[in-house]
């Protein structure tokens, strides 16, 4: 793919062809398409494998690729998002929480698979004590100090409904010991498998503890036919961060 002169570079133009092969074949399919490895890539344009993952880097920084442990993946069909603009706020990634401006913060996370509190499980449609998915986020200071922690539980639909979900419950069955997850993109998951999600929050102010005041909310994700998705609790240091309730369909 070479060029002339004060061409656009070549690794620009190697992203773009990306994606449109990309799009070329997913035809009016919606959702994510699996990018090839970089091997692949690499010899099927005949370019570097530097100047390869130069094109995946521009692709990343512009949100139009993303990747995980299982892979790179760019959204495909007629319904494929709006992009966000040069310094514009990344797309929406899971749990959604509170912004920390000017602070360093630390996320930690962890990966179960028990049964629920009560109330829970009426509202997700879970038999009692039966288990389901759980993810258990945090955000803390360099100190140590906890400035949001969220547990999020997933309902059967969720799991039945989105292959990396169901996935992750196969591998913690029977398993004690709990495993680092990687979650960020819960919702592209989920409209990738044909779910639209849509998000509620109920907030209130949590004084059950005798130092410290969270600002509580409760987050409802139902799908396109209203079946609970997932169910979050998030508690936030109201000093520290602030909420955003912009919520934007990943399909």
């Amino acid at each position: 793919m070479p060029g002339a002169p004060g061409a656009v570079p070549l690794y620009m133009r190697l992203a773009e062809q990306i994606i449109n092969d990309a799009h070329r074949i997913g035809g009016e399919a919606s959702g994510l398409r699996r990018i090839p490895a970089e091997r692949v890539l690499a010899a099927s344009f005949g370019v570097t494998r530097q100047t390869l993952r130069r094109a995946l880097e521009h692709l990343r920084a512009r949100g139009l690729v993303h990747t995980d442990r299982s892979g790179t993946y760019t959204y495909t069909g007629h319904r494929v998002p709006t992009r966000p603009a040069a310094g514009a706020r990344p797309p929406l990634l899971f749990p959604v929480g509170a912004t920390f401006d000017g602070l360093d913060v630390r996320s930690h996370a962890r990966l179960s698979f028990e049964p629920v509190p009560p109330p829970v499980e009426a509202l997700l449609g879970l038999a009692p004590e039966r288990p389901t998915l759980v993810h258990r986020h945090g955000l803390t200071l360099l100190s140590g100090e906890t400035v949001q922690e969220a547990v999020s539980y997933f309902s059967p639909t969720a799991l039945a409904h989105v292959p990396r979900l169901s996935r992750r419950v196969r591998k913690l069955r029977g398993r004690p010991s709990r495993s680092e997850p990687d979650l960020r993109h819960l919702y592209l998951w989920m409209a990738e498998s044909g779910l639209q999600p849509v998000r509620r929050d109920r907030v209130r102010v949590d004084r059950s503890g005798c130092e410290r005041m969270w600002l509580a909310v409760r987050q409802f994700v139902h799908d396109q036919f209203d079946r609970p998705l997932e169910i979050t609790d998030l508690r936030v240091d109201p000093r520290r961060g602030e909420l955003d309730y912009a919520f934007v369909l990943p399909s």
